[in-house]
């Protein structure tokens, strides 16, 4: 399960290199980037046998920065968190809006019923730049508890 993990975070970050210098990052000057680990402090997400999501996302995020600032100087990256705390959702919305982030990429995990099929793939939401009540919808769906 782990060596699964592994390779979905490598591959998941390799995507920053399929974008080319020339991209956006580079074409606006003060591109800001806003990486949201998700969870936090008393708020574990979800829970494997052996770590939470709050942990990894939480790694993968601050590995996640450091490949955009490595490969993209010219990128300001902003972080919700950068250790293990709580941080309210609209604390984390005020952040990205504060600083004018031009990307806000939220980082969370899914858990698995081991009796399930193992998991492929990743997922990846996109709220478009337009509000609309489909928009809205999946943004409740998706943040409910």
């Amino acid at each position: 399960m782990l060596l699964r993990l592994k390779k979905l975070i490598i591959y998941g970050l390799g995507v920053l290199f399929l974008i080319p210098a020339e991209s956006a990052f580079a074409q606006k000057n003060g591109f800001t980037v806003v990486i949201d680990p998700g969870h936090g402090g008393r708020d574990p997400g979800a829970i494997g046998s052996s770590s939470k999501e709050k942990d990894i996302v939480l790694v993968v995020g601050k590995k996640l920065g450091e490949l955009i600032k490595n490969n993209h100087p010219d990128v300001k990256v902003l972080y919700t968190r950068d250790t293990d705390r709580f941080v309210e959702l609209n604390k984390r919305a005020e952040i990205a809006n504060k600083a004018k982030a031009d990307l806000y990429i939220s980082l969370h995990c899914n858990a698995l019923d081991r009796r399930k099929r193992s998991p492929q793939g990743v997922e990846t939401f996109v709220l478009g730049l337009h509000r609309s009540k489909d928009n809205l919808d999946v943004a409740k769906a998706e943040n409910s508890v």
